[in-house]
């Protein structure tokens, strides 16, 4: 790989949030139609929310504790909206999108993942930018993409599914509510082992 090729973290989350926002402009202008293929779509969303909340908690948080001098505060902060974002997440999978909470609940998750990205790219990703070692940045950046990378090829379980972005494994969204656990769980078991 060359140098050119080379991603840094800031790169690889960034694109995490434009999957993210192609997903949320599917949903938001009827491009999912029927019911199915809406609940597909969310679960799309939630298994790319899982992934960069997960890997952002990883392997950017760090770097913003230890290059910026606010970094503790921001990744307390970062941290915060994480956990809302999962919360909603798990809340949004045991729906069905004719459950009037549904839609609702995907608003406000939209809402709440809208306002950390703008936060993220406006104000950490900037500062991290700034204040922090090009090689740190790209050293993240490669990590978390070999940690994607051989979570791509983990042995699929029964309920595995790829994921809008390549994500393969046993992390996608799985069977009816309450079959298993979140997605948030299957991402977190799958980074952590990578």
């Amino acid at each position: 790989m060359s140098v050119t090729d080379r991603r840094d973290v800031i790169d690889v989350l960034a694109g995490d949030h434009r999957a993210v926002e192609d997903l949320f402009q599917q949903l938001e202008t009827g491009a999912s139609g029927m019911a199915g293929t809406r609940k597909s779509l969310v679960d799309a969303v939630a298994l790319e929310l899982a992934w960069h909340c997960t890997a952002a908690q990883r392997y950017l948080l760090p770097l913003a504790r230890r290059a910026l001098p606010d970094g503790e505060a921001l990744a307390d902060e970062h941290t915060a909206e994480h956990l809302t974002v999962e919360h909603m997440v798990r809340d949004l999978e045991d729906k069905d999108p004719s459950d009037a909470r549904f839609e609702p609940l995907l608003a406000q998750l939209i809402a709440a993942a809208r306002g950390h990205i703008e936060h993220e790219e406006q104000i950490t990703f900037a500062e991290l930018t700034r204040e922090c070692d090009r090689g740190e940045l790209l050293a993240a950046g490669e990590e978390l993409t070999a940690a994607r990378r051989r979570a791509a090829t983990t042995e699929p379980g029964p309920n595995a599914q790829a994921g809008p972005v390549g994500h393969v494994g046993p992390v996608g969204p799985g069977g009816p509510a309450g079959s298993g656990p979140s997605v948030v769980d299957r991402v977190r078991a799958v980074l952590s082992d990578s």
